[in-house]
C-alpha cells in the first residue's frame, strides 16, 4: 500500500448546489475517490442535513434560493465541531472572496474545479479531524 493511501482518511462530505446535475456529478466524483457524500440543493436543506449528520466538509455553492451559501455558512460555522467550509462558485470577484474569508470558508474554488484541487482543499478537513482524534485519545 502506498504511504499516501495509509495516511488518507475518507471524508463525509455534503455537496450543496441548486443545480441538481452539478451537485450529483460532484458527489459522484467524490464517491469515486472513496468519500461518503450527500447532496442538498439550497442552504436551508444543507443546514438541516448538517444538524442531523456530522460532516467533515461542506462544499457550498453561494448563489442559491431559499438560503444562499453565505447565510448557510454563517449557521454551519456555529456547529460544534464545525465542518470545513469550501466555497464552490462561479462568483470569484474580490468582494465575494472577502465575504467567504470573513465567514470562515477554508477555500474558495471557482467552478469548474479540477478534482485534485478540490481534494487538496479537503486535505484540511483530514488534518483537522486527525488533530481532534489525537486530542481525544483516538488513533492518529
Amino acid at each position: 500500500m502506498h504511504e499516501d493511501d495509509r495516511n488518507r482518511r475518507d471524508l463525509r462530505i455534503l455537496v450543496v448546489d441548486d443545480n441538481h446535475d452539478a451537485a450529483f456529478s460532484l458527489s459522484a466524483l467524490l464517491q469515486l475517490k472513496g468519500h461518503q457524500t450527500s447532496t442538498a440543493h439550497n442552504g436551508l436543506d444543507a443546514v438541516r442535513a448538517a444538524t442531523r449528520v456530522r460532516y467533515d466538509a461542506v462544499v457550498l455553492d453561494l448563489g442559491m434560493p431559499i438560503m444562499d451559501g453565505f447565510q448557510a455558512a454563517a449557521v454551519l460555522g456555529r456547529l460544534r465541531p464545525a465542518p470545513l467550509l469550501i466555497a464552490y462558485s462561479a462568483w470569484d470577484d474580490a468582494e465575494t472572496r472577502r465575504r467567504t474569508a470573513d465567514l470562515g470558508f477554508s477555500a474558495h474554488l471557482r467552478k469548474p474545479v479540477q478534482l485534485d484541487v478540490l481534494e487538496a482543499a479537503l486535505g484540511l478537513a483530514r488534518e483537522a479531524d486527525s488533530g481532534r482524534r489525537r486530542s481525544h485519545g483516538g488513533e492518529p
